[in-house]
């Protein structure tokens, strides 16, 4: 068991002193990072000898023993289910938090998010790291010795797998006593193993983190693979991976070539413009690597690629890169499983699937074919974009929003001690209780500009429905984290619903956001693909005192229900209840049943006397498409 140690700052890791200043200072002031590092940690190896028979591997070939180097920070608990798996990038390893030393220079690569009271917060969780299977940071790869032949591995290494990776990891987990995994987390090719764990170990597994990740590498992100493998296979002193005797020189240039590759693909358009620009900066030159050619421009980009290149020399081997970055470029769920879906059919995990804005490694539209698959097998998930100038590189330097989201879907799951949860005062109630009379108990519900998840959160505990909400605002999806309600981030006017399969919801929920639609017409005919009913509310544009603004004072109208100027507005189209009807008409929309929502008296009154145009305040409708085969008779009729 580790002890807790009074927490000390830490120094600026390497990775921040490389950002501008004013970004520097930002993380500088961050209390978190400073204060509660997780520390001392000692790592440590676990070994198994699996004689005659090996360790299988998925190409059929085996391993005589395995050696997994690993971390722990806090505590298993008795049930063996508190456990929280961090499965590392491609080239980290198993430090992924805290310090080993006072004298450390800079503490794990997360450890932002791993540590007392953080996202991932060890006075709750079990955390673990391990150093992936190929890799050379203590774990089982090419440069570690056979105990068949007593020689390193080197060119007979056999080919791995992610799945391999991940049945590795599981060996560690049954030697630690872990029952249940609370969560496994991962970010990019740590995604990868994520999304593996779930599907090997359903029944272990309860939910999983997938950071800057997808079902697999695009042809792009292949194209540079390809380029990066060959520059180190093609070095002189490569050897065909045999590198290792006493005296031969390693095939240095080659990696540190590679790496240079490989870092590019990291960043963003955005970030390196800013970054480096084309003038000298003193700044970013602080790590200058000079080459003496005369091809050299002097430029800040060049210094900072060659000191990546000779980090990375001193500290990774070249035969673990090519067999994990084959296992990387191989990974392929489509293909394995016949469909994305099909790969996730026997899931049994909560997900969320995390995917950052500028990253084209691993590109949003990528990420979100996860949560379509998802969605469309019926699992539940919830999905982000974090805006990041960083790109794929910005889950491991930007982790204030990703913290907020991996803590806050954390600790929406964990039950109370006593029990009980704080019943929620909805603020909405009126709305809340009018929609939910129109929806059938136990249904399955997509609600559209969700918010805070408040509608769905009032809509699971009165009428026990299921269904996820729809946002594209981060605030409102960390509030629906927070409440344990399902979300997707999206912008309608953007991407649309093509991705969610016909009639897979009882109801469609727009409420109160309409109006601010680009194409509303185009909206509600997927809507009405999707599921059997939409109910939509509005606020009525015709009312009465909406009208007597514009006609006493020649101004647009603010109201509770149009509370806004006419310049910060987000209704960019504003509707009356008559213009609902000829919609309806137009499109063939069938109007289950009408209600108004109304305050004033005035507005009760010409509403209870056939003047809802004039009187209703706020417009609630549940619509469906006609029957065509009812339609044509009436027409003949």
């Amino acid at each position: 068991m580790i002890k807790k140690q009074k927490a000390k700052a830490q120094p600026i890791p390497t990775v921040y002193r490389l950002l501008p200043t004013k970004t520097l200072l930002s993380f500088m002031h961050m209390s978190e990072y400073l204060h509660k590092s997780f520390g001392p940690v000692i790592p440590k190896d676990f070994n198994k000898d699996y004689g005659e028979q090996g360790f299988l591997l998925e190409s059929g070939k085996t391993l005589p023993a395995l050696t997994i180097r690993y971390e722990t920070y806090g505590t298993l608990n008795a049930a063996g289910d508190n456990a929280v798996w961090v499965c590392s990038p491609l080239t980290a390893d198993a430090h992924a938090a805290g310090w080993y030393t006072e004298n450390d220079k800079k503490p794990g690569w997360w450890d932002e998010l791993i540590g007392p009271g953080k996202a991932i917060d060890t006075d709750r969780f079990f955390v673990v790291c391990s150093n992936i299977l190929g890799g050379c940071k203590g774990s089982t790869g090419p440069a570690t010795i056979n105990p068949r032949t007593g020689k390193p591995y080197g060119s007979t290494f056999p080919t791995i797998t992610i799945g391999d990776m991940v049945h590795a990891q599981k060996e560690l987990a049954d030697g630690l006593g872990i029952k249940e995994f609370y969560s496994v987390i991962g970010g990019s090719m740590g995604g990868f193993q994520a999304m593996k764990w779930a599907i090997y170990y359903p029944e272990q597994v309860k939910r999983i983190i997938v950071i800057a990740s997808s079902p697999r590498f695009s042809s792009q992100a292949l194209g540079f693979e390809v380029v990066a493998r060959d520059v180190i296979t093609q070095d002189p002193n490569f050897h065909g991976g045999d590198y290792y005797d006493e005296g031969k020189t390693r095939p240095d240039i080659g990696l540190a070539n590679a790496r240079k590759l490989a870092h590019i693909t990291y960043l963003s358009a955005v970030g390196m413009e800013k970054k480096f620009k084309r003038a000298q900066d003193q700044e970013n030159r602080s790590h200058a690597v000079t080459y003496s050619t005369p091809y050299d421009l002097n430029l800040p980009i060049e210094s900072y690629l060659r000191y990546q290149g000779t980090k990375f020399v001193d500290r990774f081997d070249a035969n673990s890169y090519l067999h994990i970055a084959h296992a990387t470029d191989a990974f392929d769920l489509e293909t394995e499983y016949g469909s994305i879906e099909n790969a996730f059919k026997g899931i049994k995990a909560e997900v969320l699937n995390v995917n950052l804005s500028t990253d084209w490694l691993f590109p949003p539209h990528e990420s979100r074919r996860i949560t379509s698959a998802l969605l469309n097998t019926g699992k539940t998930v919830t999905s982000l974009e974090l805006d990041t100038q960083f790109g794929h590189d910005g889950f491991l330097i930007e982790v204030g929003e990703l913290g907020k989201a991996v803590g806050r879907f954390l600790d929406s799951k964990i039950i109370p001690q006593n029990g009980t949860q704080a019943v929620p005062v909805f603020h909405d109630q009126n709305d809340f209780q009018r929609i939910s009379k129109l929806v059938k108990e136990g249904s399955h519900v997509l609600d559209l500009g969700c918010g805070s998840g408040d509608l769905l959160d009032y809509l699971i505990r009165k009428k026990n429905v299921t269904g996820f909400g729809i946002e594209k605002n981060i605030k409102g999806i960390l509030d629906c984290l927070e409440k344990d309600v399902q979300v997707i981030q999206r912008d309608l006017d953007e991407s649309g619903l093509t991705d969610i399969k016909d009639g897979s919801f009882d109801y469609a929920i727009i409420n109160r956001t309409i109006q601010e639609i680009r194409d509303p017409v185009a909206l509600l005919n997927e809507l009405l693909r999707v599921a059997k009913q939409v109910i939509v509310t509005f606020p009525n544009f015709g009312h009465w005192s909406a009208r007597g603004s514009l006609m006493l004072h020649g101004r647009m109208p603010i109201s509770k229900e149009l509370p806004y100027e006419w310049y910060d507005t987000p209704n960019i189209r504003v509707l009356t209840l008559k213009d609902f009807y000829t919609l309806c008409n137009k499109e063939g929309f069938k109007i289950e049943n009408l209600h108004f929502q109304n305050e004033h008296k005035i507005s009760k009154f010409l509403t209870a006397i056939g003047l809802p145009n004039f009187g209703a305040e706020h417009v609630i409708a549940t619509i469906s498409k006609l029957d065509e085969r009812r339609e044509t008779r009436d027409e003949r009729g």
